[in-house]
């Protein structure tokens, strides 16, 4: 199907886009107003970034959130010893070393998990190096050689960027009041300038959206997520507020408002009837 995609302003085809990831739940609440092309962009500079941020993982864990490629994130993957060596923790194995070889004058000393894995690196270490005689008395020796067991202390460290997370609440913002009022919207001078910034990020560029996003106030968010604490329900919620001076803010609650911000959307909230009644309640589901 043609459509006049929101982004690009060009008639394109249209896909199916999800306004809230769906790798964090939402199956319901999805447009066609955006290209295949757009789409696809978007995801990889916007959603991508957030889906697979460290706290947005942590709850896709959490809640067995699978991603689009059908699995769900292992935070806790790879962290390091007290002596910096690597080690990968497997679900279904648990915690192993990442190999290492350390090489000093003409000899080389090999830390792994067992004597199995330390022979078959020694093998393929002389046979490099074109001395497989050497190769029975290396093994010899680690027939020999005592294992010695441990339980490290595993330091696992995490960074991520809040510009790129904050942009996600820009994005679903953005197409939500299309979804609702686009003719009326793309009048708007904040939708102009809310499309550029999206637009900038698409193409790999930055912008300034600082103004734009910013926190939940504690008055809006206190009682919407005490009443979801009382439900019992994972759920994420769309909440259109008028704030001062008619400016129209769309409050993002994701995860019962674990992760909140509201978006400036216009400074003509009067242009837009009817949409304190919109308010977007989304069951988080698997």
């Amino acid at each position: 199907m043609k459509i006049t995609c929101i982004f690009c302003g060009e008639e394109k085809e249209s896909s199916l886009e999800h306004v809230i990831p769906e790798a964090i739940g939402n199956n319901s609440f999805t447009t066609n107003i955006v290209c295949t092309d757009c789409n696809s962009a978007l995801g990889a500079t916007i959603d991508d970034k957030f889906v697979n941020s460290f706290p947005i993982e942590m709850k896709r864990e959490m809640l067995g959130l699978k991603g689009y490629k059908g699995n769900i994130p292992q935070v806790l993957r790879c962290g390091k010893d007290s002596n910096g060596n690597t080690i990968i923790l497997d679900k279904d194995s648990g915690p192993k070393y990442i190999p290492k070889v350390t090489e000093k004058d003409n000899s080389f000393s090999v830390m792994a998990n067992s004597k199995k894995e330390v022979a078959k690196i020694i093998k393929k270490k002389l046979k490099r190096k074109q001395v497989p005689k050497e190769i029975g008395k290396a093994l010899k020796k680690i027939e020999n050689t005592e294992v010695e067991e441990s339980r490290p202390k595993i330091n696992f460290r995490y960074n991520y960027n809040v510009s790129n997370f904050k942009l996600e609440f820009l994005k679903i913002a953005f197409e939500y009041m299309n979804i609702y009022y686009g003719d009326t919207y793309r009048q708007d001078p904040i939708e102009n300038r809310l499309k550029n910034i999206l637009n900038q990020f698409k193409s790999g560029n930055i912008a300034d959206y600082s103004k734009y996003v910013i926190d939940v106030p504690s008055k809006l968010s206190t009682p919407v997520m005490n009443a979801l604490k009382r439900s019992k329900q994972n759920i994420h919620i769309i909440l259109p507020v008028i704030g001062p001076n008619n400016r129209l803010f769309i409050s993002i609650l994701l995860f019962n408002g674990e992760f909140s911000y509201s978006v400036l959307v216009s400074n003509h909230g009067d242009a837009y009837p009817s949409i304190l009644g919109k308010r977007r309640s989304i069951l988080i589901s698997k």
